[in-house]
């Protein structure tokens, strides 16, 4: 399925979360994007939770510099006159490991404040109105505003 959004789409970099994967290997990834022409980084699964992938095109993207952790992985790259910074993303549920994520990206963003784009899921959420049934999930809001805020990102 996503080899055919891969090609429908023709996309230059693919950010695949919850995979659920202890290990990824090029022939996987070679069967997702299509070709031969990628390169990807890859974080493993922690338990029953999570896994990442971020695959890219070799041709489109250079990847300068990269650091990844169980919760995301970030790309400083370049491409065709553009600098900056891509980031897959899966944070984890509890607010004590979403702080701790918060504040390591922050710290990266002190290092990297060109262009960032991130894609996946910050499992939180600014206010009421963007979770039908968000019971506890409001607890975090304000740290997570924060962390917007400092990060200089827009929703």
């Amino acid at each position: 399925m996503v080899n055919r959004l891969v090609k429908i789409h023709r996309v230059n970099i693919c950010f695949l979360r919850e995979t659920k994967l202890k290990e990824v290997s090029g022939d996987l990834v070679r069967r997702i994007w299509g070709d031969n022409n990628f390169d990807f980084r890859f974080v493993a699964v922690v338990g029953c939770l999570g896994g990442l992938i971020t695959i890219w095109d070799k041709s489109f993207f250079l990847l300068k510099k990269d650091y990844y952790v169980n919760c995301f992985i970030v790309g400083y790259w370049c491409s065709k006159g553009w600098e900056g910074v891509l980031i897959n993303v899966y944070a984890p549920n509890m607010l004590r490991d979403q702080k701790i994520l918060w504040e390591e990206m922050i710290e990266i963003w002190k290092q990297f404040t060109k262009h960032w784009i991130v894609g996946g899921s910050f499992n939180a959420i600014r206010n009421k109105s963007e979770k039908s049934s968000c019971v506890g999930l409001l607890r975090g809001s304000k740290d997570f505003e924060s962390f917007i805020e400092k990060c200089k990102l827009v929703d």
